[in-house]
């Protein structure tokens, strides 16, 4: 039978886990929105050097940076949603065994 002490131990050691997950899916956001920054200054510093007309390739290029950035915030909320999520359920959980020990006592 766990006790409550252990109870508490698990709980904090789950939330610790799920906490790192959120940490690490808002650097990896970050550390994607800086490479579609660093990609979408490095574009336009290319095509500034092109001769001629630039503004359709400039116009797709930065269509298609949109486009990804869009898709990579929507992959990275469905995560945090999921985590945090967790999170919740974990202190659903450790709330009903919590009181499960209580009324044991």
């Amino acid at each position: 039978m766990i006790n409550e002490e252990e109870l508490l131990r698990d709980y904090r050691y789950q939330r610790t886990q799920l906490e790192e997950q959120e940490d690490e899916l808002r650097r990896g956001e970050r550390s994607v929105n800086d490479m579609i920054e660093q990609a979408t200054n490095e574009i336009g510093r290319m095509l500034q050097e092109v001769d001629g007309d630039v503004s359709e390739a400039s116009d797709f290029s930065r269509y298609r940076l949109n486009h990804l950035s869009q898709e990579m915030t929507e992959a990275f909320e469905t995560e945090k949603r999921t985590v945090q999520s967790k999170i919740e359920e974990s202190e659903l959980d450790f709330n009903q065994k919590f009181r499960q020990l209580q009324e044991k006592d």
